[in-house]
């Protein structure tokens, strides 16, 4: 019986590797890897072939505690993720992986197939004979393989000879991907507790792999330091909602420095006397009723002039108002809409009318020694005057009527700031470094809670609803929750008696005076509890502009659980998300082992500026993202003749 020639295993590889690179030549996709290099599985044809056939000599079996461990070493530890981007190895792989083992036969269904009935007549499993031309009379002698290797040649060749199936490298179904596409590597360890939600790309939407939460006030950083042209010595600090707006007084140049939401300068006021040290702005309150004509204006405490500068929307000085002696603090009242303002050297309160800025009856009202700072309670219209000598609070109800005088107030108390997220009165006595929580219906002391050195000011961030104690001494915030549990020496830069949070931008502000700046203090990009990659936000801009098909993705994860949620989110121009979800579970890798998914998914999708891959990732556990993919260059993909015009016209 004549026996169907078959065309050679070199031949077929031979033709295979010069049309994939003609093809390449060809091709306007640009190869790209960026850390590692690429497989190299493709060596001399008659060694792999018979490699494949496993005519050399191997361990008859591997044993599977040695499998196991050599698993581990290719892919990691339980403990710690290698650098999986270049474990296909060839030589290593096939050592590790083949021969796989022959299954099991009964004695009857043994050499069934030519093959084996040539090992039987003509080898041995320890030694095989060649028996390619052992029967010249009886096999028919192999053409001699052509020297042309052209397109007709290849189809001439298809056709003389019936191709069969061969054997693949590895075990591994993957393998031809991970040899002949370029691939990245992104590596993600969440170092906290907690389970994190990421995202990966989304470029054009500026997202970030996992920003801070708002509790996450160790991520606090100086996201500007805004120098105050023409003002020195700046002191309080409000923000003003009708505008949006930070209002700054700076006391040594009789001016007020406006600066919007994006840290942007926006005027300079000067006030009356021009002067310089004649004015003395210090501290400031803004109108915060919507419905009130008077909506927006700023009230500023001139403590050298004994006056209170209003500041219109159009950044105009409105009126100058008349105080007692020394007027160092400002407060509206959002229930009365009144301003009080507190007089050092008179020891007393002036009362205003916010909308005609006239006196009221029964002001000015009587204090303790040296009141220093002033607090409303916004839900009941209570007014809290910081006697600084006295050691005390003076009480008085909305209707100005004094309720009481709360003794015991540690060591020159400065400042009072209600807390909404607890509905107390926290009052700051500087040199008790000390803060005094004062229930708001009892006006008695709840709790006395320690501070940084020298605390003055304080103020209510409404992102993550705790209270900002500013320490002059050493530069820090005392952070207390609404539980009263705190959180203890925080630096960004110098701290003085300004201070406010801006809910428009989520911004905490702070005067520098010895810089003549304001910082504005925001947040990190991404959590410092989660560590990536550095070279991840390079490879992310370079996909937004030259976007990537996916091939194939692998996810190896340390630790048991996997990752959850998997979702392929698109963003549509119209600003709405298309989102695909991705069970993990249906890719769990053959490698039992080990926590590997081969997500085949997301093969066929694009990685650009306008998708995101969205996952949680448990926590103290870390994945290693590999990516097979081809990238295109924009320009390849515009009509040449446009981009020809184009770039002619460019070079005129």
């Amino acid at each position: 019986m004549r026996r169907t020639a078959h065309i050679g295993f070199s031949l077929a590889e031979k033709l295979k590797a010069f049309f994939s690179e003609k093809k390449k030549s060809e091709s306007p996709m640009v190869e790209k890897t960026y850390e590692g290099t690429d497989d190299q599985f493709f060596e001399a044809t008659n060694s792999n072939l018979r490699t494949i056939l496993k005519l050399d000599d191997q361990p008859e079996q591997i044993e599977k505690t040695e499998r196991y461990k050599k698993d581990l070493k290719r892919y990691g530890t339980r403990s710690k993720v290698i650098d999986v981007a270049d474990d296909a190895i060839q030589k290593k792989r096939i050592k590790e992986i083949l021969p796989l083992k022959e299954p099991a036969k009964n004695a009857s269904e043994k050499f069934d197939t030519p093959y084996e009935k040539d090992l039987k007549r003509y080898g041995t499993m320890q030694r095989v004979i060649d028996v390619a031309n052992d029967d010249p009379k009886r096999k028919k002698k192999l053409n001699t393989l052509p020297k042309d290797f052209s397109k007709a040649a290849y189809q001439d060749s298809l056709n003389r000879y019936k191709l069969r199936d061969t054997t693949s490298y590895s075990a591994n179904p993957f393998s031809d991907i991970y040899r002949d596409f370029p691939k990245l590597q992104i590596t993600l360890s969440n170092n906290s507790t907690e389970e994190k939600d990421i995202q990966l790309w989304g470029a054009s939407k500026h997202l970030s792999i996992n920003p801070p939460l708002p509790q996450d006030v160790q991520d606090h950083t100086v996201s500007a330091s805004i120098t105050i042209p023409g003002g020195v010595y700046p002191q309080g600090i409000a923000v003003n909602p009708a505008n949006q707006c930070i209002y700054i007084a700076d006391q040594l140049s009789g001016t007020v420095t406006v600066i919007d939401s994006n840290n942007q300068f926006a005027a300079l006021i000067q006030l009356e006397p021009t002067f310089p040290g004649f004015t003395s702005p210090v501290a400031l309150a803004v109108n915060t009723t919507p419905t009130s004509e008077k909506y927006g204006y700023v009230y500023v405490a001139c403590s050298v002039s004994n006056t209170i500068a209003v500041i219109d929307l159009s950044f105009h000085v409105a009126a100058y108002i008349n105080t007692g002696k020394r007027p160092l603090a400002v407060a509206y009242n959002p229930v009365n809409h009144f301003i009080y303002v507190a007089n050092l050297v008179s020891d007393t309160v002036s009362v205003f009318d916010a909308e005609t800025f006239a006196e009221v009856a029964l002001s000015p009202l009587a204090t303790g020694n040296d009141p220093i700072g002033v607090g409303v309670n916004p839900i009941n219209g209570e007014v809290y005057v910081a006697n600084s000598l006295g050691n005390s609070l003076t009480v008085y109800s909305s209707d100005n009527t004094l309720l009481t005088t709360i003794a015991g107030i540690g060591q020159y108390p400065v400042s009072v700031t209600y807390n909404p997220s607890n509905n107390c009165m926290y009052a700051v006595a500087a040199n008790s470094n000390r803060v005094y929580q004062i229930e708001a219906g009892s006006h008695t002391i709840l709790s006395s809670l320690a501070t940084g050195n020298k605390p003055y000011n304080s103020f209510f961030n409404s992102y993550n609803n705790y209270l900002y104690v500013q320490n002059r001494g050493d530069n820090t915030f005392t952070i207390i929750l609404p539980d009263n549990s705190q959180i203890d020496g925080l630096s960004f830069g110098g701290q003085n008696i300004g201070g406010a949070f801006n809910s428009f931008n989520n911004f905490i502000y702070v005067s520098d005076t010895a810089n003549n700046s304001i910082n504005a203090i925001g947040y990190l990009e991404e959590s410092s509890l989660l560590s990536f990659s550095p070279d991840y936000a390079e490879i992310r801009e370079d996909l937004k502009n030259s976007p990537a098909i996916v091939e194939h993705v692998k996810f190896v994860v340390t630790g048991q659980e996997r990752l959850n949620s998997f979702r392929l989110n698109k963003f549509t121009p119209t600003g709405r998300v298309h989102s695909v979800p991705i069970s993990f579970e249906q890719f769990a890798s053959p490698q039992n082992t080990l926590n590997v998914a081969e997500v085949t998914a997301l093969a066929g999708t694009i990685i650009d500026g306008k998708m995101n891959w969205f996952f949680k990732l448990p926590g103290l556990h870390t994945v290693s993202i590999l990516v097979w993919f081809r990238q295109f260059e924009t320009r390849s993909i515009l009509p040449f003749s446009n981009y020809q015009s184009t770039n002619k016209t460019q070079k005129s």
